[in-house]
């Protein structure tokens, strides 16, 4: 019980669908925010870092340029001994002058200094601003490292009053090792281009987190749409709803699969009105099948001095053929075989009707004929169109062995004799139901037989003699004959169970498309 418990538990716990955490709508958006801001922030710094390089290899480029320009004009004076002080300090204001000169005509350059050192680097000799080295600090590392033009450059920091400042140093040796005449550029534009790159990332980085995902996640919202209407759609067909179509109207592969879920739907919808419609029939047929079987006899009637075997088997859940044995007066009794044109539910209905008609006429009516256009004229008023009944009736006079047999459109009755022979009856007549007035009358035939002792009368329906086997070929009437001619001493039910061994034989396996009605009375 507990186990039974648990796979029910299970088996809705499987039915119920996943819990949702995240909607695919804020799934999609969060992705493509992450994408897009990543996709920023690798732009704006690959353009960020490509202009630092630009600006730097323009800030190089010109300090290059104006070192060497300098080192052109400087004449190392300091390196001639034989000069006089006054001369010194002339060839020193003149050199001063130049170097002041040199950078007013480059003033579009940031240079901060233009200074002239001895050998050792510790002496200054000129400077066109006057500029103190004791208060730059410079890295070790040469930028410009393996250059043949042998120009050293290093960055540092120039302190001053108003706070530090970025500046590079680019140093040339004067020849002979008289000198150096050093250049001193301003590197603080190149700072603050680089924090201005980094502020306008930053607010490109914000406005992609304030802007860009919310629009993401809203255009997700949209996209999405049609995906939240899908699974609404078969919520409602989940819980029954077959009639439900799905109001998707997209051209892309959504639209795609909204139409084939209006089509499985249509189809589901179809399939359970089928299925409906299947078990309403099969409903009807169980029901018109235990009428049928409570109408047709379970016990026949006896008949003095005759022996009865007979045998049914419809093709169908309710067949179309009806037997009977009716007790008449005056040590009477007849035997009556039909055969309803329709099978099914409208069959056995029509076989109820004229089972009652049979009954009924066979004991107010005195002969066979007057019975028999009582029944027709009953049938043809209430009979639907394309229907029809074929009957074979024998009126039997136990104590005479006498047989008035009639034909409405059945198959010919068989009598087997005791000598083996068989003889078939084809008295005239149309089937019930075809005409309501004349031209059934006038067909109408009745035939007088003798059934002596030891011989057989044998009713039956289509349903022998045009078995098909799998190729499509039919019993026949005359292997039917040939069976009884060889059991002409057998009793009733012999004969019975030989003519359906012989049949099964014949129809190896196929299925029966008709009833089976097979009815053997003997004389004994």
């Amino acid at each position: 019980m507990a186990a039974a418990k648990s796979r029910i538990r299970g088996g809705r716990s499987a039915e119920r669908p996943p819990r949702q955490i995240l909607p695919i709508s804020v799934k999609y958006g969060v992705v493509t925010g992450l994408i897009l801001l990543a996709f920023v922030v690798g732009v704006s710094r690959s353009l960020t870092s490509s202009s630092l390089e630009s600006t730097t290899r323009l800030l190089q480029q010109n300090g290059l340029e104006l070192v060497q320009l300098a080192h052109a004009f400087v004449d190392p004076y300091w390196t001639r001994t034989e000069t006089l002080a006054e001369e010194r300090a002339k060839e020193q204001a003149l050199l001063e002058q130049r170097l002041q000169s040199f950078l007013r005509e480059g003033s579009q350059t940031p240079v901060l200094d233009l200074i002239v050192t001895d050998e050792a680097g510790t002496q200054l000799i000129a400077s066109a601003r006057g500029g103190d080295r004791l208060k730059m600090s410079f890295d070790s590392q040469n930028l410009n490292a393996g250059a043949e033009d042998g120009i050293v450059i290093k960055e540092g920091i120039l302190g001053g009053a108003d706070g530090s400042i970025p500046i590079r140093s680019f140093q040339k040796k004067l020849p002979n090792n008289a000198g150096y005449v050093e250049l001193l550029l301003s590197a603080e534009a190149l700072a603050a281009l680089e924090q201005k790159l980094e502020s306008s990332t930053q607010r490109l980085v914000l406005s992609v987190l304030l802007i860009g995902i919310p629009l993401v996640m809203l255009m997700g919202f949209l996209l999405t749409r049609p995906v939240r209407l899908l699974r609404e759609d078969m919520t409602q067909v989940a819980r029954g709803n077959l009639d439900h179509q799905s109001s998707v109207r997209t051209t892309d592969e959504l639209g795609a699969l909204a139409s084939s879920f209006n089509r499985m739907t249509r189809f589901l919808a179809e399939a359970r009105e089928q299925e409906m419609t299947a078990q309403a029939v099969a409903r009807d047929l169980n029901i018109a099948s235990g009428i049928q079987n409570a109408l047709l006899p379970r016990e026949l009637a006896p008949i003095s001095g005759i022996e009865i075997a007979r045998y049914y088997q419809s093709a169908k859940e309710v067949g179309g053929d009806y037997y009977d044995v009716i007790p008449l007066d005056g040590d009477r009794a007849g035997i009556v075989v039909a055969d309803v044109s329709g099978k099914g539910l409208a069959g056995s209905l029509v076989m109820t009707m004229t089972r009652s008609l049979v009954r009924m006429a066979a004991r107010i009516h005195p002969d066979a004929r007057s019975m028999l256009e009582s029944i027709n004229a009953s049938l043809s008023r209430d009979m639907t169109g394309g229907m029809f009944v074929t009957l074979a009736w024998a009126e039997i006079e136990a104590d005479r062995g006498r047989v008035r047999i009639a034909r409405a459109g059945h198959n010919p009755p068989l009598i087997l004799r005791s000598s083996g022979r068989v003889e078939q009856f084809q008295p005239g007549g149309i089937a019930l139901g075809i005409d309501g007035g004349e031209v059934f009358q006038k067909s109408l035939e009745i035939s007088d037989v003798q059934l002596e002792r030891g011989d057989a009368l044998i009713l039956y329906t289509d349903g022998i003699v045009e078995a098909m086997n799998h190729d499509g070929v039919e019993y026949s009437l005359e292997a039917f004959a040939r069976v009884l001619q060889n059991m002409s001493s057998a009793t009733p039910d012999e004969l019975v169970e030989g003519v359906l061994a012989d049949l099964a034989v014949h129809v190896d396996g196929a299925e029966a498309t008709d009833d089976i009605t097979l009815v053997i009375a003997r004389r004994e």
